[in-house]
């Protein structure tokens, strides 16, 4: 009698092991739109990441055994940051006294990025034990509020190439806002550490696979990709 019970309650136990998760995710983003690597063009740079780039996220977990799971979540992502660059020889366009110059620009370049996405990562979990949790997959999101701005100054542009017409630059100012692409995807990897029964330390990686500009827009000479990391709470509204 045992013997034929046996196999019933582990059957049992089992099938009552899926079950869903619901977790409330929060944090900030640090990391950029930039080029890789970055090219011969940038002679040196200083990077600022913006104090608030809050990253709000409701995941949902559907739990297959014990260790392994598939996670889905929709989130609203805000990434910016400022840099700072040295240029030299830099193909774009800016605007001076309300004329538009594109050429080869040197000089010091300040971009200020800061946008906001809607996110939708769909990813792979495993626990290791009872405290963490490693995730991996990829995301897609939506750009809804693009600003892409910044200033050159201190140099000077030769129109049309590397040895055209030269221009004194003071100060210019250039917007790309409306020039970068409306959907992102890429790769998503992220781990938690859970330090009390509801909360865990989070932190995630979201690489950017999609160009940030297309490829017929000449202001930027490269390719450029969205790279933030975020690093904040988990929240679990069910205990394990």
């Amino acid at each position: 009698m045992l013997l034929l019970c046996f196999p019933l309650c582990r059957f049992r136990a089992l099938g009552e092991t899926p079950k869903w998760d619901f977790r409330i995710n929060g944090g900030f983003n640090i990391g950029g739109t930039s080029p890789l690597p970055l090219p011969a063009e940038i002679r040196s740079i200083s990077f600022s990441p913006h104090v608030l780039s809050p990253h709000v996220a409701l995941e949902v977990v559907r739990r297959l055994n014990d260790r392994w799971g598939v996670s889905m979540q929709i989130a609203l992502d805000y990434k910016g940051f400022e840099v700072d660059s040295r240029v030299k020889n830099l193909y774009t366009e800016i605007n001076m006294n309300e004329e538009a110059y594109i050429g080869n620009f040197t000089g010091n370049n300040t971009t200020r990025i800061h946008n906001s996405f809607v996110t939708l990562p769909v990813t792979a979990t495993y626990r290791i034990g009872k405290r963490w949790e490693v995730q991996a997959g990829a995301y897609a999101g939506y750009l809804y509020s693009a600003s892409f701005k910044g200033t050159a100054s201190d140099g000077y542009i030769r129109r049309g190439s590397p040895t055209g017409e030269k221009t004194i630059v003071e100060r210019a100012s250039f917007d790309f806002s409306d020039k970068q692409r409306p959907f992102d995807y890429g790769l998503l990897v992220a781990g938690e550490w859970t330090f009390v029964r509801r909360f865990a330390v989070r932190g995630q990686v979201a690489w950017g696979l999609n160009p940030a500009f297309s490829s017929d827009f000449t202001g930027v000479p490269f390719r450029m990709y969205h790279v933030y990391g975020t690093l904040g709470l988990s929240y679990r509204l069910n205990t394990r």
